[in-house]
């Protein structure tokens, strides 16, 4: 069986993970102990938001727990460990180069739930789907893969594009494509694969879904989970994902015990273990507690204005106070943003450069002020605000991002007033997250806050590449899914590609601090703040050996490899 990847696609949708931990809807939680009294239902909170609508992995809007990364229910052929970078095996047992040819080897035994085995054939088809409906989001694995070919029942080989022999996008399809049943889906009209609700899934996963109301979603383990023997067997019966109508009542109800584990946004979460001794606990003990998985960006049209000229801003740069951003509009958990769009932690972190992040911008007036005036020419107004030589004003320029993200309206609030504060006048504009998403895609902007490519198998190149990678990139007024300030270096592509193709680590660091340095120099996006992936905090009332840190035996959330969690924790005697 093969699948040759058909029409060109350029479909990327403009997502943001700040709805997580926005706020749901009713709160449904009525503790976790069994007949014995020890806990038999693990509860979750901060990944669900309102009442869920489908459960299906081809749309776009999916409930929990299918739409956040996570394989209880359906698998993928890797699972991405963001502490180390490693794509594991889940239910692939490896893949094996040769040449552009990547073979991957099934786990022995793989089946469906409902008994049905589950071969090569299935994959192939799964990616096969992205040719059948053009609003499936892998359906861009042409650009890489020329081939997707099963030799037989247990292997497939995927032949890259020979022009661009991208392993490193082709390792995140792997990590982050759930593989379907091909005898269910295949019965799915084409037009209907992204809009059908699939409530009753069926995947390889430990659990299946078991019930989902507007107050949480229920899944039970699968007693004959194929992995059991290979990723362990599941130790909670049920998980349990409650939704409420806030992060107070989310955060109450966390403190009380009643919840789990929790992906909400809990600000001063510290105090619980510090002022309350209660037991509660995150990745680690000191700020920022979080272990960061994203870099928000300020992205910066740089095509009109005075924010086309890289020396304004670079004096935006050192207008911004990060430190504040950290510590008020994150409560402290996140370290200041540096010079970097690499993360400094984890598996981003062998291409950090320290010094050249330390060479580049800081929160520093004085050097906004001298480049201002030094090298444009600048001077400023009676009103504090500057203006060009040529008599244009710097500002009013507009900061937008989704209205309700309260922790980005607050980190664009410091912003505004630092960076008016140094001359250059900026105004928060918050609004409904379509106008925003549409007006960034468009390019009908000043200055967005957004996400920008989270920690994967090839970051950070995905990330690099989405900021400033301008090929196949419209023009504004034209609906973009990358490089929406429109940025523009020659040197750009041919630093990507050597990233990509490095034979080895030093040498793609080399490629990264060389795009890093352009970053630095022309500044058309600028970190605001780190994020974990998914907010972690858990309690031990109920269930204790959660990852921490100290015990770092999977990454500190749910999805991806948290999935070990489930398997490694015990229940607390009562």
């Amino acid at each position: 069986m093969t699948y040759r990847p058909g029409r060109p696609s350029r479909r990327f949708l403009l997502q943001a993970s700040a709805a997580v931990g926005a706020g749901g809807l009713l709160a449904a939680c009525t503790g976790t102990g069994g007949a014995s009294g020890t806990a038999t239902v693990l509860y979750t909170a901060g990944l669900q938001d309102g009442e869920p609508a489908n459960f299906n992995p081809l749309g776009w809007t999916a409930a929990w727990p299918v739409g956040n990364y996570a394989v209880h229910l359906y698998e993928t052929l890797f699972n991405f460990n963001l502490l180390t970078g490693e794509s594991e095996p889940l239910l692939a047992s490896g893949i094996a180069w040769e040449g552009n040819t990547g073979t991957v080897t099934l786990q022995e035994g793989t089946t469906w739930q409902d008994g049905t085995a589950l071969t090569s054939a299935d994959v192939v088809a799964t990616f096969a789907l992205g040719d059948r409906n053009e609003g499936i989001a892998y359906g861009d694995i042409h650009t890489y893969v020329d081939a997707v070919e099963a030799p037989d029942d247990r292997t497939i080989a995927f032949t890259l594009n020979a022009a661009r022999p991208q392993r490193l996008r082709l390792m995140d399809l792997l990590c982050f494509t759930y593989i379907l049943p091909k005898h269910l889906w295949d019965g799915v009209a084409d037009a209907e694969l992204t809009e059908f609700a699939n409530t009753e899934p069926v995947g390889s996963g430990p659990y299946r879904l078991e019930s989902y109301t507007h107050q949480d979603v229920t899944l039970a383990r699968h007693e004959d989970y194929w992995g059991a023997a290979v990723h362990g067997k599941p130790v909670p019966e049920k998980v349990v994902h409650a939704t409420y109508e806030g992060n107070d009542a989310a955060n109450l109800s966390f403190q009380n015990g009643d919840i789990d584990l929790s992906a909400y946004f809990l600000p001063r979460v510290n105090e619980l273990w510090e002022d309350k001794d209660l037991p509660v606990k995150t990745w680690e003990p000191d700020a920022p507690y979080h272990l960061p998985g994203s870099i928000p960006m300020l992205i910066i049209n740089t095509t009109t204005g005075p924010l086309a000229d890289a020396r304004v801003r670079r004096a935006l740069a050192h207008a911004i106070d990060y430190a504040k951003i950290a510590e008020s509009a994150m409560a402290g958990m996140s370290d200041p943003a540096q010079a970097s769009v690499i993360l400094p932690e984890g598996a981003e972190s062998v291409h950090f450069n320290a010094e050249a992040a330390a060479a580049g911008w800081s929160y520093d007036p004085a050097e906004a002020a001298r480049i201002l005036e030094e090298e444009v020419g600048a001077a400023k107004g009676d009103d504090g605000i500057y203006v060009l030589p040529d008599g244009t004003r710097l500002g009013p320029f507009k900061a937008a991002t989704p209205q309700g993200w309260t922790d980005w309206n607050a980190a664009l609030d410091i912003v505004a007033t630092t960076a008016t504060a140094a001359g250059i006048e900026v105004a928060t504009e918050f609004s409904d997250f379509s106008e925003v998403n549409d007006n960034l895609g468009n390019g009908a902007f000043d200055m967005v806050l957004w996400y920008v490519s989270d920690v994967a198998p090839s970051s950070p190149w995905s990330r690099i590449r989405d900021l400033i990678d301008d090929r196949d990139v419209p023009p504004v007024g034209e609906m973009a899914f990358w490089n929406f300030g429109r940025f523009h270096h020659d040197d750009v592509p041919a630093l990507l590609d050597e990233a990509a193709t490095a034979a080895d680590p030093a040498g793609a660091t080399a490629a990264y601090t060389a795009l890093d340095d352009i970053i630095r120099a022309e500044a058309p996006a600028i970190p605001l703040m780190y994020r974990p992936l998914e907010f972690y905090q858990f309690s031990e009332k109920n269930w204790t050996g959660f990852p921490t840190k100290e015990d770092p035996y999977c990454a500190p959330m749910q999805g991806m490899t948290g999935i070990q969690i489930l398997s490694k924790i015990t229940p607390v005697e009562q």
